[in-house]
């Protein structure tokens, strides 16, 4: 009767140190899970990793220093829960454009966040797998002077003086002027016109608000400087953005509030000015 009782004892307390070494083999495998979304793997490995345009300049630029003021803007998000960012380059030019790029970056999900886009309300781009954050910055056409046309701040001015301004061909700016008579000088693209600036040749000129950041770093002798006062027009101006994929809701959160945070504190706007850019808060229309 003893030796009965001692095996179901022992037993016992087989099933019962089995059942422990199960439970804490379980334990073990459950804390070795790497995280299923994109904000929990991130917080795990202190890393975000985004793409980007590797010219897409001021925006990015691969091995750039400055990174660009979208790398640095994301840094500090980061930052506020010590982390760091990883990019992933991919261009947007070329066939396919933007959404190969997506697909073969953000949607294969080698990153989780992409950089450089523009809200313009077309959400057709994000192919119904991504949304837009909160928008961190407003662009648009800005006009430029110099020299004898530096007095001069609106499109009025310019028009009653009959002087012509640069700006490129083809583009929805082009058209607003020759809508609205406005003498115009026409050239292939933004760099020759700011070419064209440097050199004198014209004194006045409308270009996209981040080519200022271009035009310091590729035309650093140029004396052309915002109109005082110039803000874009509605119609001729779009909100800056980055995409997430629609089921990252977490990430989401917590890039918008960190893009609310920094531009209630003045830090966006401290960082593209840096880049010799115009900021222009957020547009609602």
């Amino acid at each position: 009767m003893n030796n009965m009782i001692s095996r179901l004892v022992l037993g016992a307390a087989t099933l019962f140190l089995a059942a422990g070494s199960i439970g804490a083999w379980a334990a073990d495998e459950n804390e070795g899970e790497e995280p299923k979304d994109a904000l929990g793997r991130s917080k795990a490995k202190g890393i975000i990793t985004a793409c980007a345009d590797p010219y897409d300049y001021p925006h990015a630029l691969q091995n750039g220093d400055p990174p660009g003021f979208d790398v640095e803007i994301l840094r500090s998000i980061a930052k506020r829960s010590n982390m760091r960012i990883e990019m992933y380059w991919v261009s947007t030019a070329g066939r396919g454009g933007t959404s190969k790029a997506f697909r073969t970056s953000i949607l294969a999900k080698r990153c989780d966040i992409f950089l450089g886009l523009s809200d313009s309300g077309d959400d057709d781009m994000l192919m119904n797998k991504m949304q837009f954050t909160h928008p961190y910055i407003g662009m648009g056409y800005v006009l430029v002077t110099q020299g004898k046309a530096a007095q001069w701040k609106t499109f009025d001015e310019i028009r009653e003086a009959n002087f012509k301004v640069g700006v490129a061909m083809s583009t929805p700016m082009d058209d607003f002027l020759f809508t609205n008579k406005v003498p115009r000088e026409l050239f292939l693209d933004n760099r020759r016109m700011m070419g064209a600036m440097q050199k004198g040749e014209i004194d006045a000129g409308m270009m996209w608000s981040t080519a200022l950041g271009v035009a310091r770093l590729e035309f650093p002798q140029a004396q052309f400087r915002l109109a005082d006062g110039f803000v874009p027009l509605e119609g001729l101006r779009f909100n800056g953005a980055w995409a997430i994929r629609k089921d990252e809701k977490a990430l989401m959160k917590f890039i918008n509030e960190g893009i609310d945070e920094l531009l209630a504190n003045g830090k966006i706007r401290e960082i593209v000015e840096s880049y010799g850019v115009p900021f222009f808060s957020p547009f609602s229309s």
